[in-house]
C-alpha cells in the first residue's frame, strides 16, 4: 500500500490557483466531442469520481477495483461498469468493444495515448500534469466537474456537488478559527513506519491545497514542479514546536506508534496527532474534498478537546 501511494505522488500534479478558461482546462479533445454523451468511459480515478458525482454510470472504468476499494464514491453506479485494466495502460480492445461516445482521461496519464483513443471514440483529456503550474488541487476538481456538467447537461448536479465541497471546507476553516489554530503548524504526513521518518506532501496536491485553504501553516512546504513529496527525518519532526499532525495511509496499528521512541515525542505526549481515514490525497473532485475536509475538521476538534 505504501509503495502504491508513493507512486501516485510521483504521477500527480495539481497546483495552486483557478482555471481561467476551458483552453487551460482541456489538454486535448476530439473534434467529435458533442453534447450530452450517453456512453462514457473513464480512464482514471479522478474522472470516475466526477462522473459518478454527476449521477452518470460509466460504461467502462480503468482501475475499477482500486476505485471501489479505496475511494468508493458512487460505487452503486459502477456495478455494471466494465473493468478496463490500469489507468496507465488501459485495455484499448475492451474500450473499442464498448462503442462509447466519450472517453475521459487526464494529461499526466493519457496525453500520449490521445491519437489511439481518438481513433476509438471522441476523447477528452483534461490538463492535469506535472508540467502544469499555478493551479490548485481543489479548484481543478471543481473546474473539471463544472465542465463535465455543462457537457452532459447536468449543470445543476455539478453546482450542488461543488457547493457540498465548499461548505465542508468552510466548516473546517471555522473550526480552525474557533480553536485559534490560524497560522499554527499543522502537517499532513505519510509515516514511513519501518524507517522512523515521514513524507510531507507537495502543496499542489488535493489535501495540500485543502490545508492551505484552512489557514493553518505547513511546517514543511513543497511547491516543486518536479517532486510531490519530501522526506522529514525524526530530528526535524521532534524539533517543530507546537506541531499537530494528521497521518494518512491507514497505519495507526503499526508497531511504531506503540514504540518508546514515538511515545517520547512531544506530539505523542501531548496527544496532538490523529489518523485520517482516507488513503487518498493526491487527486480528487469536490466530493473527495468534502469527505477529507470533514475528516480533517473532526480530527482537529478531537485532538483539542
Amino acid at each position: 500500500m505504501a509503495m502504491r501511494l508513493v507512486c501516485c505522488l510521483l504521477l500527480v500534479c495539481l497546483a495552486q490557483g483557478a482555471w481561467a478558461s476551458d483552453a487551460q482546462l482541456v489538454a486535448r479533445q476530439s473534434a467529435g466531442v458533442g453534447e450530452a454523451p450517453q456512453r462514457i468511459v473513464s480512464l482514471d480515478e479522478l474522472s470516475t469520481e466526477l462522473l459518478v458525482s454527476l449521477g452518470i454510470e460509466p460504461v467502462g472504468v480503468a482501475n475499477l477495483a482500486n476505485y471501489r476499494r479505496y475511494i468508493g464514491i458512487g460505487n452503486d453506479l459502477l456495478e455494471r461498469s466494465v473493468a478496463l485494466g490500469s489507468a496507465q495502460q488501459p485495455n484499448l480492445e475492451a474500450i473499442a468493444r464498448l462503442e462509447s461516445d466519450l472517453i475521459v482521461g487526464v494529461a499526466y496519464l493519457h496525453l500520449p495515448l490521445f491519437e489511439r483513443l481518438d481513433g476509438l471514440a471522441p476523447t477528452l483529456i483534461y490538463q492535469v500534469s506535472l508540467a502544469s503550474a499555478g493551479y490548485d488541487g481543489v479548484a481543478i476538481g471543481e473546474a473539471m466537474l463544472e465542465h463535465l456538467g455543462r457537457l452532459t447537461g447536468r449543470q445543476a448536479q455539478a453546482a450542488a456537488v461543488i457547493r457540498e465541497g465548499q461548505q465542508a471546507l468552510a466548516a473546517a476553516r471555522q473550526s480552525v478559527r474557533e480553536l485559534d489554530l490560524q497560522g499554527e503548524p499543522v502537517a499532513v504526513l505519510y509515516p514511513l513506519v519501518q524507517q522512523g521518518s515521514f513524507i510531507a506532501l507537495n502543496q499542489q496536491t488535493l489535501i495540500g491545497s485543502l490545508m492551505n485553504r484552512l489557514e493553518v501553516r505547513s511546517p514543511w512546504t513543497l511547491r516543486s514542479a518536479h517532486s510531490l513529496h519530501r522526506r522529514i527525518d525524526m530530528r526535524s519532526f521532534a524539533s517543530e514546536p507546537g506541531l499537530r499532525v494528521l497521518f494518512i495511509g491507514g497505519q495507526e496499528r503499526a508497531p511504531f506508534f506503540a514504540s518508546p521512541l514515538w511515545k517520547a515525542l512531544p506530539v505523542a505526549q501531548q496527544q496532538r496527532y490523529a489518523f485520517l481515514p482516507t488513503p487518498y490525497w493526491t487527486f480528487g473532485g469536490p466530493r473527495s474534498t468534502a469527505a477529507i475536509a470533514t475528516q480533517v475538521r473532526e480530527a482537529i476538534e478531537a485532538m483539542n478537546r
